[in-house]
């Protein structure tokens, strides 16, 4: 018995040293040889537990996977896994688009520095009242010029000096407005200035009997100097204001007005022995312009005030004429009508005169300012009959603001 018991552990010694020698130095390429599996399959070992349990060296030979050899393909090397292949990035994403305003047109004209053109009304005018001014002009230049080439004996002579007249005097006011700013007011003062001026020189070159050709150099001469007069009187720096404007407006009317009901006067009395001579009439108003632009100097008037001492005294003025007419002849209707201009200039001028300056509002000028448009009836009186010799009474109304 003992000498069983010597062999199987002889044997199991023997089993556990070659496997420890194939664990330490394996053999890379030959495979395990057929008889090594035999000591692993004998029964009585894995039946006599108890040897191993009385002995304490064999522990080791517990390790159950080392004694089982590698499998053949396990000695192969590994075949190492195919490389990715570099994916390309994906392109950046488009920059957002950023809306930008266009570039501003390339200036034309000549250079000028950015107070200069700081101070411009447009890139076409200098102040806002030069295309009022060209448009002048314009129809001063084709008027005139038409008058002038149909004195010449053409067929086309009226055409071609009103196309001449009206280019050449556009393009000049055109280059004027554009380097001398030209002011709203200034403007309407040039454009009464050609009005007025056209009808003295036309009508002073009709009642004296001209021919034609001298009738149209006056009427264009004396156009143009309406226009000139007022650019070079209002040529200093900044408009002119509206008081001052009103009261050219003014003179012209008044002296109008006055002239036309003196010499219907003298007329009157002349009993229609000779011709009447209409030009003081049609020179008047140039001449009344130029007396408001010197009054305009040291008067200072508001507008509104204007206004009233215009049209109170001129209608007052036309209602004597129209009724005195219709009711009375003689130089009583222009005289009457003369005094009744003057007497309301005087009242009205009296009436509307303007609080110091920091005087206190009155109550009545604070229910005026609070006051709107108010409609007053009142009654008319106006020519009627089949000869328009009688008078007949009617209702009318009459604004108040």
């Amino acid at each position: 018995m003992r000498l069983v018991v010597s062999l199987l552990c002889l044997g199991l010694l023997t089993a556990n040293g070659a496997a420890r020698a194939q664990q330490t130095y394996p053999a890379p390429t030959q495979p395990a040889p057929t008889t090594r599996p035999a000591p692993v399959a004998q029964p009585p070992a894995t039946t006599q537990p108890a040897p191993t349990t009385t002995q304490p060296a064999p522990a080791p030979t517990t390790q159950t996977p080392t004694a089982t050899p590698p499998p053949p393909t396990a000695t192969q090397p590994a075949t190492p896994p195919p490389a990715p292949t570099a994916q390309p990035a994906p392109p950046p994403p488009p920059a957002p688009t950023v809306q930008t305003t266009p570039p501003p047109p390339p200036a034309q004209g000549p250079a000028e520095t950015p107070s200069q053109r700081a101070l411009r009304y447009s890139r076409f005018s200098s102040g806002s009242g030069g295309m009022l001014l060209v448009f002048t002009e314009i129809l001063s230049g084709v008027v005139t010029g038409a008058l002038l080439g149909n004195t010449f004996e053409s067929k086309n002579g009226a055409y071609v000096g009103g196309v001449l007249g009206g280019l050449t005097l556009g393009t000049a006011a055109a280059l004027y407005q554009y380097y001398v700013p030209v002011e709203r007011n200034e403007s309407l003062l040039a454009v009464g200035g050609a009005g007025l001026g056209f009808l003295a020189g036309f009508g002073y070159a009709l009642e004296n009997d001209l021919d034609s050709r001298n009738r149209a150099v006056m009427a264009l001469l004396t156009t143009q100097v309406g226009i000139a007069g007022v650019l070079a009187a209002t040529y200093m720096p900044g408009d002119v204001s509206q008081g001052d404007t009103a009261l050219v407006a003014m003179s012209a009317i008044y002296a109008f007005a006055l002239t036309g009901l003196v010499q219907h006067t003298l007329a009157i009395a002349d009993k229609g022995e000779t011709d009447t001579n209409l030009s003081p009439t049609l020179v008047a108003p140039a001449l009344g312009m130029a007396l408001g632009g010197l009054l305009a100097v040291p008067l200072e008037l508001s507008p509104e005030r204007v206004f009233k001492l215009t049209v109170l005294p001129i209608g007052v003025g036309a209602m004597m004429l129209v009724g005195g007419t219709a009711l009375a002849d003689g130089v009583a209707v222009p005289l009457s009508a003369m005094g009744g201009v003057v007497a309301t200039f005087v009242i009205t001028a009296l009436a509307t005169a303007e609080p110091p300056p920091g005087a206190p509002p009155t109550l009545y000028s604070r229910q005026r300012e609070s006051d709107g448009i108010k409609a007053l009836p009142v009654p008319v009186l106006m020519r009627a009959g089949r000869g328009g010799n009688s008078l007949v009474a009617g209702p009318g109304m009459l604004l108040r603001f």
